[in-house]
């Protein structure tokens, strides 16, 4: 199921500031469970089990915390760890759609969607040199730790010489980053991303039938959200 990513936008927008402020949660208990494992449920139509294994294994962890703190004795542990509860139950649903949006979209789909919601040359840039940035960090941090593997120096050795496992972790990281920013701006240009520069896309998104239904369930979400608020 491939969601408009101006759709998958909306929905983490909403999710988090419903997830956060909690009031529909507590009005409408089943709509608050629902906001809670929204990003799971899409992310299980997109076979995305390790992303639903690990949101779930935390937000069954925190909510276990907190009712652990209600049992036991000691009030101040009690009340850290009722605040690390309530604060992973409240921002992890924001946490987990934002990133569930970002790890479905291509970066066409994005700029696609995005000229598709008039934002100027200005935002678009920047924003798709910085995703290509990250991406590019991610794949050289995991070359670096299999270079490392390869060599012997694992995590276990870090108590041995911290130093040298830190040296090794970094510094070609760092060497790496600089290098990367310049490659990533240079490819930003070789596809004509410039300013006032019209330009192709090769992505085709359009709004199918699940997409209105996302986009009517997150406007009700927003209205209930603020009748909640008004009343």
């Amino acid at each position: 199921m491939k969601i408009d990513f101006r759709v998958k936008l909306l929905l983490t927008m909403v999710t988090g500031i419903v997830a956060i402020e909690g009031s529909i949660g507590q009005r409408y208990q089943f709509l608050g469970f629902l906001v809670a494992i929204f990003p799971y449920i899409l992310a299980v139509f997109d076979k995305k089990f390790s992303f639903v294994f690990k949101g779930l294994f935390y937000s069954l962890l925190a909510i276990s915390i907190e009712n652990y703190s209600l049992i036991i004795g000691e009030k101040f542990l009690a009340m850290i760890l009722n605040l690390y509860g309530e604060i992973v139950i409240r921002i992890l649903p924001g946490v987990m759609m934002g990133y569930y949006t970002m790890t479905t979209t291509s970066m066409s789909d994005l700029v696609y969607s995005l000229q598709k919601m008039k934002m100027p040359d200005v935002i678009i840039i920047p924003i798709s040199v910085m995703f290509r940035f990250f991406y590019s960090i991610k794949e050289d941090y995991k070359k670096i730790n299999e270079a490392m593997y390869m060599h012997g120096i694992t995590f276990k050795n870090f108590f041995k010489n911290p130093m040298k496992y830190l040296e090794y972790k970094f510094v070609p990281l760092l060497m790496i980053t600089s290098q990367s920013a310049d490659n990533v701006a240079i490819s930003a240009m070789t596809r004509a991303m410039k300013l006032s520069c019209p330009r192709t896309s090769i992505s085709n998104q359009k709004f199918k039938i699940y997409d209105y239904i996302l986009f009517i369930f997150a406007i009700i979400l927003m209205f209930l959200f603020v009748r909640v608020k008004l009343c």
